[in-house]
């Protein structure tokens, strides 16, 4: 069992579509990460570095891009999930920035950036190993 695992895992890893999903689901889930840090973190950027809540707000999709490099099947389910918040979470982003006044153009453009790219990484994960056999594989 454990060997058909680690072929499994083996093949996902050389999958370009499944990579390259999983790199898109991380752009797509730090966008709207990005935002929150500019709303949430006030101060340049170098200050904003020395407040604690930049890294916690940060190591979300930093912690998930980690774990996503061993290609566990836990993490493997969550791309599809990302790939579909990321755009709502990018939409309570500009809603909050408009509610706080801040200049809109940069979280309308994250907002596009990040619908472009859920839609390029659906696209990528329906051709993709991962969505044919799932992240353990078939048996």
């Amino acid at each position: 069992m454990s060997t058909s695992l680690d072929s499994h895992r083996r093949r996902l890893q050389q999958d370009i579509p499944t990579g390259i999903a999983a790199f898109v689901a991380f752009l797509a889930l730090l966008l709207p990460t990005i935002g929150v840090v500019t709303l949430l973190v006030k101060g340049p950027q170098i200050e904003a570095r020395g407040n604690p809540l930049y890294w916690l707000i940060l190591s979300v999709p930093a912690i998930w891009a980690w774990r996503m490099t061993d290609y566990s099947p836990g993490v493997l389910r969550t791309i599809r999930p990302i790939l579909f918040a990321a755009p709502l979470i990018a939409g309570g982003v500009l809603a909050a920035a408009r509610v706080r006044d801040a200049g809109m153009t940069p979280y309308w453009i994250m907002l596009a950036l990040t619908c472009v790219l859920t839609v390029a990484g659906g696209l990528l994960y329906n051709r993709s190993l991962l969505a044919r056999e799932g992240p353990i594989g078939a048996e």
